[in-house]
């Protein structure tokens, strides 16, 4: 285990400054979905694939409908892009199907029945894309639940370690270090039995607070149980995750002293140089070093670099 400061000690990554906020780009991208985000070529898809429907439709004989096939460009669009894509699909598809009768002589309209024909079409594909639209919105909302401690905001034990699997690879693959930090609540125990659960969720949500205001926002944060919480650094050597753990530490302590809470706080970190084989390994690593600062007598910081070689004692 080495605990000298490494010649880049100050790399920060690209993020120099931590900065407040949340949601966090590294959670951002933890929630993202296969159909989040807006994609540029969804929109010339589902047109491409209107397009498709209507000339088919119009090559066929009269009185057959196509009516359900033209769901398949609104329902694409309401899905991938959202329900206000999807009405505006609605409308295209609307006024192309009543195009396509125009042109192949189907129907003979006045202005009256055109408008009916526009209006009713419209609504029909508008409710469904709206339904399309509300399924997406909900499943992205239950995943997100899913991913996310309901108390403090922040990534569960789960989605942090989905995250740090990723960091794991990616450092891997570009050789960058970063750094892993293990938090545990000196005392927060006492909270709950002295002052009750309600103060020890507040308590709680302080911490989470403090833990984003303190980091950048391409840092993951999360609440891996209890009273334990853990902040990912990417690209964050020794030095710089020294300057962060230790401002970090005084935040919290000041947060506590504030709130009359008689909690401290317990940090063990491991900045790896090289990355370990599992995120398992990278937590078991972290949660030593904070274990470390336990036995030392709690409220400390306890930082290591792993380069490979380093086993706990």
């Amino acid at each position: 285990m080495s605990l000298t400061e490494p010649d880049n000690a100050s790399e920060r990554g690209p993020e120099e400054t931590p900065e407040p906020g949340f949601p966090e780009p590294g959670l951002a991208r933890l929630l993202r979905t296969p159909w989040s985000g807006s994609r540029p070529w969804i929109l010339p898809a589902c047109i491409a694939l209107l397009v498709l429907v209507g000339v088919v439709d119009s090559l066929m004989v009269a009185h057959l409908s196509f009516w359900g096939l033209y769901l398949a460009p609104v329902g694409c669009a309401a899905w991938m892009e959202g329900s206000r894509a999807g009405y505006g699909m609605a409308l295209v598809t609307a006024m192309g199907i009543v195009l396509i009768e125009i042109a192949t002589g189907t129907e003979v309209m006045g202005r009256g029945v055109m408008a009916w024909n526009v209006l009713q079409s419209l609504a029909a594909y508008s409710a469904a894309a709206g339904m399309v639209g509300f399924l997406r919105e909900r499943m992205e909302e239950g995943r997100r639940f899913a991913a996310i401690d309901a108390l403090t905001s922040l990534p569960n034990r789960g989605s942090f370690i989905a995250a740090l699997d990723a960091e794991l690879s990616r450092s891997n693959r570009y050789g960058r270090a970063f750094t892993l930090a293990y938090l545990d609540l000196d005392n927060f125990k006492e909270v709950n039995d002295l002052e009750g659960h309600d103060s020890g969720d507040q308590l709680l949500k302080r911490v989470a607070e403090t833990m984003r205001n303190v980091t950048r926002q391409s840092d993951v944060l999360g609440r891996l149980g209890g009273d334990e919480f853990a902040a990912l650094l990417p690209e964050t050597t020794f030095g710089a995750a020294k300057m962060v753990l230790e401002k970090l530490h005084k935040e919290l302590n000041l947060a506590m002293e504030e709130g009359r809470w008689p909690v401290t706080c317990s940090i063990g970190a491991v900045t790896f140089e090289t990355p370990v084989e599992s995120s398992r390994e990278a937590l078991r690593l972290a949660d030593g070093t904070m274990y470390a600062v336990k036995r030392a007598g709690k409220n400390g910081i306890q930082h290591a670099v792993w380069d490979g070689e380093w086993a706990l004692p």
